[in-house]
């Protein structure tokens, strides 16, 4: 699923089909029926308000419709979800919005419904497919049929404190661009207390739920050339050289003369505060995490020069990659409001002021054709470093087991980091109990 530089501009000046679809045709699809619908997502503030404030009472004027908002932690969405729509009754929400790894896990055990494209003013999904940049939605399609359509397309690439670099005696206007690089800056931008515990970590892997070792520290994988499955996806993909370094080089940023990252300091369950508060000097995120920071920490802010924004960095002379990190709606296959919930998510995603809202307040990317041509867009200056990675985005492997294959890694990740086992003990283990995993 990436989106070539190409494809993104050539849309440049043009009126989309989408928008054009949606003025025509989509309002007229909202009956005043009087129906609610439940929506269940995570705690992102941002996220939060925008519907609480401004998604839900709109859609309730236009349609009728009231949709009952409910969110989790982060690392708590996806399990409640699961459990509520797993467990045989009429209870749980009808749409929800999740990270995009459980998507063929969903599809296998029957609890989602195909996207209901007349909700978005479509005859064919052909049509609401091309809607969007070519290959976007073709993760979320499962033998043919369309399961999910996106919250936001995500990409990883680094944040850095400018004013960390300045103190450092590092210059702000030269971020590391490979990993050596990387842990030669840290070293310098890390800082100790006199009992040598970590105060400042001069980098810090994200690690907050199961799902998101895939998304951060597991991006060194595919930039080795491997990943975390095989191409048949039968197997364990990493039990090679190119793997062991890449969870090497994991190993030396938590402990030797190397060390630049600490657990209970960098990072905690919150990256917002990590970076904000200045327990971290760099950190690999997603574009959504610049105004969660300004919002929480005022006195941090881009235009002022606090931090700065890069492209991933990547092993020197290894493949360029870095992780696509999609959140996507889907709907119950239980819900009786299906096409109700379908056309809120085309309210919330498919007007242009909706997209604009998204955008402009949480820098959530909706990949409509021509996204990129919009003034909101246009007029955030660093939006190109995430949208040249997302040229280089890789897709998280795809198995019906992925909450089983996440416990796994997140596991190898604690005695990597935690208990300080060296990868030549830890990967051997992880691949045998993956290639154990897909073959039961």
């Amino acid at each position: 699923m990436k989106i070539s530089r190409r494809s993104v501009i050539k849309t440049m000046g043009a009126s989309t089909a989408a928008v054009a679809l949606y003025s025509q045709g989509l309002r007229s699809t909202f009956a005043q029926s009087g129906k609610g619908l439940t929506y269940w997502g995570h705690n992102y503030q941002t996220r939060v308000e925008i519907v609480n404030k401004i998604m839900v009472p709109g859609f309730l004027k236009e349609t009728g419709i009231q949709v009952i908002h409910e969110d989790f932690e982060t690392n708590q969405n996806e399990l409640k979800i699961l459990t509520a729509w797993a467990g045989g009754g009429e209870g749980g929400p009808d749409l929800v919005s999740v990270g995009d790894n459980n998507v063929t896990n969903y599809v296998y055990r029957k609890l989602v419904a195909p996207v209901d494209y007349t909700a978005f003013g479509f005859k064919t999904q052909q049509e609401l497919v091309d809607a969007f940049e070519p290959g976007v939605l073709d993760g979320f399609i499962v033998d043919g049929v369309l399961y999910a359509v996106p919250m936001d397309l995500a990409s990883i690439s680094m944040y850095y404190r400018k004013d960390f670099f300045k103190e450092a005696g590092l210059d702000p206007e030269k971020p590391p661009q490979t990993w050596d690089e990387v842990m030669e800056m840290g070293r310098k931008l890390t800082k100790t207390d006199s009992n040598g515990t970590v105060t400042r970590a001069g980098w810090g892997w994200m690690a907050r739920s199961i799902s998101s070792h895939f998304y951060y520290w597991g991006t060194l994988l595919p930039q080795k050339g491997v990943d975390f499955l095989n191409a048949a996806g039968d197997g364990n993909g990493f039990s090679n050289d190119a793997g062991m370094a890449a969870f090497q080089y994991l190993y030396d940023t938590f402990h030797g003369d190397n060390r630049i990252s600490a657990l209970g300091l960098a990072p905690t369950i919150d990256p917002v505060d990590d970076f904000g508060s200045g327990r971290v000097a760099m950190m690999n995120s997603g574009l959504w995490l610049a105004p969660s920071v300004e919002a929480k920490f005022p006195k941090v802010t881009y235009k002022d020069g606090i931090y700065g924004v890069a492209r991933l960095p990547q092993f020197k002379g290894d493949k360029p990659a870095t992780r696509l990190n999609p959140w996507v709606y889907m709907v119950s296959a239980k819900s009786q409001v299906q096409k109700e919930s379908w056309q809120f998510v085309a309210y919330m995603t498919q007007r242009p002021e909706s997209r604009d809202i998204w955008f402009s307040k949480a820098h959530y990317v909706l990949p409509w054709k021509g996204f990129r041509t919009t003034d909101a867009v246009k007029a955030l200056g660093y939006g190109s470093v995430f949208f040249d990675d997302l040229e280089i985005g890789v897709p998280l492997p795809r198995t019906h087991r992925f909450n089983e294959l996440a416990t796994a890694v997140a596991q190898a990740y604690d005695r990597i980091s935690a208990n300080g086992d060296k990868p030549d003990a830890v990967v051997p283990d992880l691949a045998s109990d993956i290639d154990n995993l897909l073959q039961s």
